[in-house]
């Protein structure tokens, strides 16, 4: 009843403004889509409610008034479908912000519980640490205290037994120095493992964030690399690989380390689209100064992928 009534009243409007002007008949297929379309959801049914008045439209003014109908329903359909899809996509920006709030909270969940395990593991390793002087350290020193007191006392009476004791003291003490020799030696990690973990870490976690895949293989004595060797192959790697990110458009990147005959071969390379000539931007020259302050070479080719090969020399000892 109400969509008759208000259709009736538009049409009665519409036929008394025809009166003042015949040009406001035109104005009826907007009026009746806008109050179809609140109790309508189908649209070939809200065309022909707006095509119902053409009875009652003079004839020379019945051609004008199906185009403007037509135009008009074409019109307010691409308006409504385009507001239904900016309400879903509202909808999901909504989804979309929840689920970034909440990825936050867990990942500040969990860095607070890194940060826990961390303090954790320290109390927990200098707690061992205590432990292990205690036991070992703490009753060599003891031990060997116990002996050179004994040996004092016995110095002016028995000096045969005096000697003895003090040797026994002195090996004592060596024992300990020992012990302590490799109770640091297994708290501190070598140079070596050192460079070679954190330049793992770093490439893993690079390849993690950018979803790259990476290859990271060595071989040779890595044990001869000195920590200023190690730092430039680290700066000299982040930066092929900050390139390679900005200009390659590669799917793989490949680091490997050689330590060969006289020099550290340190490869990085892609298999992106390369570049037929070489322009050495501030990335590359950044790196030639490294590198160059050891009396090493950088190598880039551009022929197949790209590729950064870093030439380190290094002396036998």
């Amino acid at each position: 009843m109400k969509q008759l009534f208000a259709f009736l009243s538009m049409t009665i409007t519409a036929a008394a403004f025809y009166y003042i002007d015949p040009l406001f008949v035109l104005l009826l297929p907007i009026h009746l889509f806008e109050i179809a379309s609140h109790y309508i959801n189908k649209l070939i049914i809200i065309f022909v409610i707006m095509l119902l008045p053409m009875p009652l439209i003079p004839v020379e003014m019945l051609t004008l008034y199906v185009l403007v109908a037509t135009l008009s329903f074409a019109l307010y359909t691409i308006i409504r479908t385009y507001t239904s899809r900016m309400l879903i996509y509202r909808k999901d920006i909504e989804n979309m912000h929840y689920d970034i709030q909440r990825l936050t909270r867990n990942l500040n969940e969990n860095n607070e519980y890194i940060r826990q395990s961390e303090y954790t593991y320290k109390l927990e390793e200098r707690n061992r640490l205590s432990q292990e002087i205690h036991d070992k350290i703490g009753h060599s020193m003891t031990g060997a205290l116990i002996q050179m007191e004994a040996s004092k006392r016995l110095m002016a009476t028995d000096r045969e037994k005096s000697a003895e004791l003090l040797q026994n003291a002195i090996d004592i003490s060596k024992d300990g120095i020992e012990s302590i020799r490799l109770v640091l030696k297994n708290i501190k990690p070598p140079t070596e493992q050192l460079g070679i973990n954190r330049l793992k870490l770093f490439v893993d976690e690079f390849s993690a964030k950018h979803s790259l895949k990476t290859l990271f293989t060595f071989g040779g004595n890595v044990d001869i690399i000195s920590p200023m060797q190690w730092k430039i192959i680290m700066e000299n790697t982040k930066e092929a690989l900050t390139n390679t990110l900005k200009y390659s458009n590669a799917t793989m990147i490949s680091l490997d380390i050689r330590v060969l005959n006289t020099i550290i071969r340190v490869e990085v390379a892609d298999n992106g689209r390369g570049a037929s000539k070489i322009v050495k931007g501030l990335g590359i020259q950044g790196m030639e100064e490294r590198t160059a302050a050891v009396n090493g070479t950088i190598i880039v080719d551009g022929s197949k992928g790209f590729s950064v090969t870093t030439l380190l020399p290094y002396q036998l000892s």
